[in-house]
């Protein structure tokens, strides 16, 4: 993956529209008569015979110019007949007949192109003229026209490799946004079963904190189903969430818990995982604060450093458990969903770290590309 999934890539295609394909076109015929008339001057310059470039180019646009009239017939019997299995000898012996009447035709428009430019031989007759140039024609019109279905059939080709890889990539687009909103799911139920745990260990002992929990989740729901489908929020946004987190975990730790966010000025609107930092806080709780008895503290950090984003977690626990140094399947749930997202996300542009801290702790880094969109700065 490694991209977000709400700007997928698209294939790197050339739209083939009708109009591009007519100009196309038209600039491919201008280019066989300049082409035609000019070998036809240079054969008679050759040959020491005398003639005009004009001339020449202008028997090289009667000659043409029919199959410029005749290749929108040419491709649409393309199109409604295309030579494929299981029809492919009906349609080949189709394709035949319709190449000899084509050929046919193009050689009656040849004449009159001739007869009207005063281009005609003038040792026949009409008649024996329009049998020589029906004549001249077929065997080079038949080639041209199956050229044309070629060319036609290529670009039915190239249309559908267009569509196969335009739907791959809103498939690959869906598959990770799916895969995303299992992970953020798979981290809700468990926040919620230890916010509740919590509620009712407080509900006789002190209602009043549990109250303010109750009131807290009640928040911290509201804009988790507000974010639903969204996969990056602007940090003020996240920090907010945050905030609320951990309102609620100093209602429950009471004096044992000190929670404190630091966001460098500035940065409020660069765009950062939705729902990112709250595991980790819970992480450090879960491993600093509930396991022992004196007060810990956390410190939340958001910063930019460079053209990347830096969001980190610390505290002056314990430090890292095994489980979590060495994760162990079922355990770690936190830190192994938050890593998954951030390589969803960012692929290789995207780091998460754990590490130490200096006299004691745990430190989690993420680290990722800054960048600020539109819909954040609104």
């Amino acid at each position: 993956m490694g991209h977000s999934p709400d700007t997928a890539d698209s294939p790197s295609t050339i739209p083939l529209s009708r109009a591009t394909l007519g100009l196309l076109g038209l600039a491919t015929w201008v280019v066989v008569v300049l082409g035609t008339g000019s070998q036809t001057y240079a054969t008679y310059a050759l040959k020491g015979e005398k003639t005009t470039w004009g001339h020449t180019v202008l028997w090289a646009f009667n000659d043409w110019s029919g199959w410029l009239l005749l290749a929108p017939l040419v491709f649409w019997v393309a199109r409604r007949f295309p030579i494929e299995r299981p029809h492919l000898g009906s349609r080949l012996g189709l394709h035949t007949a319709v190449a000899l009447v084509v050929s046919v035709l193009h050689g009656v428009f040849y004449f009159l192109l001739e007869w009207a430019t005063g281009s005609l031989w003038h040792e026949m007759t009409p008649a024996q003229l329009v049998l020589v140039y029906i004549t001249k024609c077929a065997a080079s019109g038949v080639l041209i026209y199956f050229t044309l279905v070629a060319v036609s059939h290529g670009i039915s080709y190239y249309r559908r490799y267009q569509e196969r890889e335009r739907r791959a990539t809103q498939l690959l687009a869906q598959l990770s946004r799916a895969e995303l909103e299992v992970l953020k799911m798979q981290l809700q139920p468990h926040f919620l079963f230890n916010t509740l745990h919590a509620i009712s260990a407080l509900v006789r002992p002190d209602p009043d904190a549990a109250e303010r929990i109750i009131t807290r989740l009640g928040d911290l729901l509201r804009m988790s189903l507000s974010s639903n489908g969204t996969q990056e929020v602007p940090l003020a946004q996240e920090l907010e969430f945050v905030e609320k987190y951990a309102d609620i975990q100093r209602t429950r730790f009471r004096d044992r818990l000190s929670i404190r966010i630091e966001a460098e000025p500035g940065i409020e609107r660069a765009v950062v995982p939705s729902l990112i930092l709250q595991p980790l806080v819970e992480n450090s709780i879960r491993h600093g604060v509930e396991r022992r008895e004196q007060s810990a503290a956390i410190v939340v950090r958001a910063r930019r450093v460079g053209d990347r984003m830096v969001l980190s977690v610390a505290d002056d626990g314990p430090g890292f458990p095994d489980e979590v140094l060495t994760p162990v399947p079922g355990r770690g749930l936190g830190l192994a969903n938050t890593r998954a997202r951030i390589a969803a996300l960012y692929g290789d542009a995207g780091r998460l770290e754990i590490s130490a801290v200096p006299g004691g702790g745990a430190l989690v880094t993420l680290d990722f590309p800054f960048r600020e969109s539109a819909h954040a700065a609104a």
